[in-house]
């Protein structure tokens, strides 16, 4: 578990010191994005380029909490909580608070790579007639 452990904690330090281009490199060949709001993107070469092509804007983190993490054979899976900003550079940032589920596959070298990143709102949605 050591090895999934660091995987984890080593994309959560690449999203830390926005170094885009390394969390890029951290997915599978294969993988899936499944934002909130958003359609699914499917491979690393465009997750890469949604990650990367985002210059002027600012995402960042705070208040992770890991909920649950665990592994079965080559498969890994980390639930987490925590707020994040996306928002451009200067501007001040604004908090969401949301929840993932990534699962992880462990390559044929032994690297842990994150092969799903699906991400959801904890706030509720506006309900229709309502002034929020």
């Amino acid at each position: 578990m050591a090895g999934f452990e660091k995987a984890v904690y080593e994309f959560y330090a690449a999203i830390d010191d926005g170094r885009d281009s390394a969390r890029a490199e951290m997915f599978t060949e294969d993988a899936l994005m499944l934002p909130n709001h958003w359609d699914y993107t499917r491979g690393k070469e465009a997750i890469t380029r949604s990650i990367t092509g985002s210059q002027g804007w600012v995402f960042k983190l705070k208040d992770l909490k890991h909920l649950d993490m665990g592994v079965s054979a080559d498969l890994g899976y980390t639930v987490n909580e925590y707020y994040y900003t996306w928002h451009p550079e200067g501007q001040e940032p604004q908090w969401h608070k949301t929840k993932n589920i990534h699962i992880w596959k462990k390559q044929p070298d032994g690297i842990w790579k994150l092969h799903a990143d699906l991400w959801n709102s904890s706030e509720p949605l506006a309900r229709p007639g309502s002034k929020e």
